[in-house]
């Protein structure tokens, strides 16, 4: 799962400071730089977009929050000190009327080093699924070393749900819980598929 913006706008070495509401569950997917007017046409949805805001005008700014929010970006953090001293406020009035995150990032703050801080975090996730991925699969091939019953056992156990073992007829041979084989009824047209 992606890094949360509250996550990243929580990290004291960048001193980014939300200029509106940060949803606490807004995944970021990368981080991305653009000084366009309509940047939506490359975006993804999901970025944190950088921006120091140069082509932005308190005429264009409810614009350029709509299109943002319509392509789904997790939010926009706007660099002070080079073009504009500090946030326009038409930027975040229109923020705050889209329900847009907006993220003052200190002149001091460059704009890699929040595209690097949300790397290490996207990569720390990784590393973390693939090393609970590889865990279970050691789990499973000792639990292979036992039969089958203790692999349906170890599966039930490792997706936090329930296992069956059916033969080729639909007949339970193992279930995890032993309530779970209430369940393969429902599942012989899939079986008859196979």
């Amino acid at each position: 799962m992606p890094p949360r913006l509250a996550a990243v706008a929580a990290l004291p070495r960048l001193g980014l400071r939300p200029l509106t509401p940060v949803p606490a569950d807004a995944p970021v997917a990368w981080v991305a730089v653009s000084e366009l007017e309509d940047p939506a046409a490359y975006l993804e949805g999901g970025e944190l977009l950088l921006t120091t805001g140069m082509r932005l005008t308190p005429d264009n700014a409810a614009e350029y929050v709509a299109r943002l929010v319509r392509r789904g970006v997790a939010g926009v953090g706007f660099g002070v000190g080079v073009v504009h001293d500090a946030v326009p406020p038409a930027l975040v009035a229109a923020a705050r009327t889209h329900g847009l995150a907006l993220l003052e990032v200190p002149r001091a703050t460059p704009f890699i080093a929040v595209g690097k801080a949300v790397s290490r975090m996207l990569a720390a996730e990784w590393y973390e699924d693939v090393t609970r991925a590889f865990q279970a699969q050691r789990a499973l091939s000792r639990a292979a070393l036992e039969g089958p019953a203790a692999v349906i056992v170890r599966l039930a156990r490792e997706l936090g749900g329930w296992a069956l073992l059916l033969d080729a007829a639909g007949a339970v041979r193992h279930a995890e819980p032993a309530s779970a084989a209430s369940r393969a009824a429902a599942l012989l047209p899939d079986l008859a598929r196979l």
